[in-house]
């Protein structure tokens, strides 16, 4: 028996680009952006999401690993935190998922990124728990992440439900117990919880549906 879905929040929640990371840095500072996304996006990152940096600290060791002007904070904040948009879709399917279910963010993640997440939609409202890997500073498929998610979830492995985008994270999680889905695209989220049974039915249309076809045969 399901008693917590675990969701992942980057391409299943809310869609992001990190071209338009490179895109204003590179802008910023006269560089080429091909030249940008393996120094923001390799291990600086990594330590970045584990929350072993601070902003700034990330900001000037991004600089000095690219060989960069030293830029403004604000300027960086900007072109780091902004990339998001939500999928309204997804969001919504988590207030049809059915009581008693646990509903847990499980994110690898930033402050800044997540600083993006919240102007577009507050998780505390369509969630039961946040796992943020810059808050538990892990991130998956380290064990002490799924230590924290399951902790979050209050059940056994067996007890939740994975959904991410990325497949080799799901197969992480299968491994240790927590069966999963891949979500591909729009619409996917919500059927993976309803081939489960985790979805209350949506809401009744408007009107009544007598009046609607008495007016159809006349």
């Amino acid at each position: 028996m399901i008693r917590a879905v675990l969701v992942d929040l980057g391409k299943v929640l809310v869609g992001f680009d990190h071209q338009v990371t490179c895109d204003r840095i590179a802008e910023a500072t006269g560089t080429s952006a091909g030249r940008l996304r393996p120094v923001l996006f390799g291990d600086l990152e990594a330590a970045f999401d584990r929350g072993r940096l601070s902003p700034p600290e990330f900001f000037r060791a991004c600089e000095e690993r690219a060989g960069l002007p030293r830029l403004p904070d604000d300027v960086w904040t900007g072109a780091w935190r902004d990339i998001f948009h939500p999928l309204p879709d997804a969001i919504a399917t988590l207030a049809r998922v059915r009581p008693g279910v646990r509903r847990v963010l499980v994110s690898n993640t930033n402050v800044l990124h997540w600083d993006g997440v919240l102007r577009l939609f507050d998780p505390g409202e369509h969630f039961d728990a946040l796992v943020l890997s810059f808050r538990v500073g892990a991130v998956k498929p380290e064990s002490e992440f799924w230590d924290a998610a399951l902790e979050a979830a209050e059940c056994e492995p067996g007890e939740c439900l994975y959904a991410d985008d990325r497949p080799e994270l799901v197969t992480a999680a299968a491994a240790r117990g927590i069966p999963g889905f891949v979500v591909r695209g729009a619409g996917s989220f919500a059927a993976g919880l309803g081939e489960r049974g985790l979805l209350a039915a949506p809401p009744a249309p408007e009107g009544n549906s007598r009046v609607s076809r008495t007016v159809r045969l006349c």
